[in-house]
């Protein structure tokens, strides 16, 4: 056997080191594009979404509200006898009213869902984040020191030609440690 390692390009597994470099850096950063997705998410359905029915039950509450005291000052009234129009807008705010408390409900079951199956991809994305936050720069240091040991190694095995006597052989220098 032979004992001498035969390493073919160190510039490989530079190469291999600087790609495995970007490669962490890329992923780093779209993790932290979708972390931050989705918490934006999150924030949208829980805040403005929420806020935003919010405020629109109140206001259509109070359309409601107008329109039935119009509809009974109307019938309070005996000037007009054709009520219809109160009686419309009446129903036009009911529905109106009915849609907001909809799309609340909707909202609600969106929250739990979105929370549902979230929690599962977040475990993990934690994996992935710790993966790329201990694992890579740790595998980019002991590659940085298998390419450095390999280089001291190539440097003190290098291979010179010796000639003596017509005879051409081939001998290793070896350097005292």
């Amino acid at each position: 056997m032979d004992s001498q390692a035969r390493v073919g390009s160190i510039e490989a597994l530079e190469g291999f080191r600087a790609a495995l470099i970007r490669y962490t850096e890329r992923a780093r950063r779209a993790l932290d594009d979708v972390t931050g997705e989705v918490k934006r998410t999150r924030g949208w359905l829980e805040v403005e979404q929420r806020q935003k029915w919010e405020g629109e039950f109140r206001r259509r509450a109070r359309m409601l509200e107008q329109a039935e005291q119009e509809l009974y000052s109307a019938r309070m009234s005996s000037l007009t006898n054709d009520k219809t129009a109160q009686q419309m807008a009446v129903n036009k705010a009911r529905r109106a009213l009915a849609e907001a408390e909809e799309k609340l409900a909707v909202l609600k079951r969106w929250r739990q869902t979105f929370d549902a199956r979230i929690e599962v991809l977040a475990k993990q994305l934690e994996a992935l984040h710790e993966t790329l936050s201990r694992q890579m720069p740790k595998g980019v240091v002991s590659l940085t020191n298998s390419i450095r040991l390999l280089q001291d190694y190539a440097e003190v095995h290098v291979p010179r030609e010796v000639t003596g006597g017509g005879e051409t052989t081939t001998e290793e220098t070896s350097e005292p440690s």
